[in-house]
């Protein structure tokens, strides 16, 4: 063999080699050992270089949520490349919905059954993706204040409700229901679907017949409530002209629902069987402080997501501390989980430091991910 193409094999290897060690095509080239981590989607350059390449060498653009389904598909909302995306079985990327920014499909009407090719749909910053009781997946749409649902066998999306930004519906159907930025959702025990109305300041319900009503919020941004009614209570998410993506919504193991209050610097609960909200976490201070004692008392900096994990704890992506936190509700402590300081196994020279994450999901196999959004990729780490 002549020494260049001797020099070129080698160097193939060793990219191959390296692509495997920091996640390579799929979750299953990354380190299972305790601690291990990997870059498992993107290469850490912001754009947009198509589908068909493997994950780790696809470029995202700001990438703000993933979710599993019931195969272990992956799904990415690829934020500011305005694409659902998903990561076949051989490790590519695969665009399943979004054509260029906009509001709807490029032909039809996406507002009525069975909906329309995904592929043909615009989108303007999906912020929140999640698997519905049905098999479905639903995401919002959040700059085209909708509520929007992929069928994933066959590509057909369908507008659920939302027309326009708005606050209206309650008391009514889906069909009447405004939006002003649905920023998350959560699907209850019963398969009722929790939205969080980031610029209207408050939390939805629509049960699973369709019907509409607030359940936590007076529409004014502001922080009171501790103790009593969740309806009578306030939130605080970032509003104005052109907020940034704000708070975050989980459902327990017990039903009760989890609220990433954002600009109030906490995380509250509401007990439906007592029909009370309550702080669980952060003091209202933005700051980093109090990993490893009572969670009541600890500083918090824009909670984004929250997720339970197999462990039982609650999951946080503190997105201004650039880290990753968890809350046990047993002992009520919350304790630093990722930072990507310590880096672990696979790349190093700091590369593993985050940068404003936005969203965590687990796989069935325990591992966590972190969209760590203002590096355009995410990584997988074992706990």
């Amino acid at each position: 063999m002549g020494k260049r193409l001797w020099i070129a094999a080698l160097a193939f290897s060793l990219s191959v080699l390296l692509l495997a060690a920091c996640g390579g095509a799929s979750a299953t080239k990354c380190s299972d050992k305790p601690g291990g981590s990997c870059v498992w989607a993107g290469n850490g350059v912001a754009g947009l270089n198509g589908d068909g390449l493997p994950a780790a060498e696809t470029r995202l653009y700001w990438p703000i949520d993933l979710t599993f389904g019931p195969d272990g598909t992956a799904f990415v909302l690829d934020w500011n490349n305005h694409l659902v995306r998903k990561v076949k079985q051989d490790g590519t990327f695969e665009t399943v919905i979004g054509e260029f920014t906009g509001d709807g499909p490029v032909d039809g009407n996406d507002f009525s059954e069975p909906g329309v090719d995904g592929k043909l749909v615009r989108l303007n910053h999906p912020t929140d993706i999640a698997f519905g009781p049905d098999g479905d997946i639903y995401f919002t749409a959040w700059h085209n204040h909708k509520i929007r649902r992929l069928d994933p066998s066959t590509g057909l999306v369908r507008t659920m409700g939302g027309r326009g930004p708005g606050y209206e519906g309650d008391g009514m159907t889906w069909d009447a229901v405004r939006f002003n930025q649905p920023k998350s959702l959560a699907f209850g025990p019963d398969g009722s679907m929790y939205v969080l109305d980031q610029r209207n300041q408050r939390v939805r319900k629509i049960s699973p017949d369709g019907a509409v009503s607030t359940i936590v919020g007076t529409g004014v941004a502001g922080f009171s409530g501790d103790g009593g009614a969740p309806e009578l209570a306030q939130v605080n998410f970032e509003t104005g002209p052109n907020p940034a993506p704000s708070g975050g919504l989980a459902i327990g193991p017990d039903g009760s629902l989890y609220i990433a209050d954002g600009l109030n610097y906490r995380v509250r609960r509401v007990d439906f069987a007592r029909n009370v909200i309550e702080t669980i976490a952060g003091n209202g201070e933005n700051g980093s402080a109090g990993d490893g004692g009572p969670a009541l008392q600890s500083q918090l900096s824009t909670v984004a997501d929250l997720e339970f994990g197999p462990d039982g704890r609650l999951y946080m992506a503190d997105t201004m501390n650039h880290c990753i936190r968890a809350l046990d509700l047993t002992t009520g402590t919350i304790a630093m989980v990722w930072d990507g300081k310590d880096e672990g196994p696979g790349l190093k020279g700091g590369q593993r430091i985050l940068n404003r994450p936005l969203g965590i999901a687990f796989d069935s196999q325990g591992h966590l991910y972190i969209v760590d959004t203002f590096n355009s990729r995410i990584l997988r780490v074992t706990l």
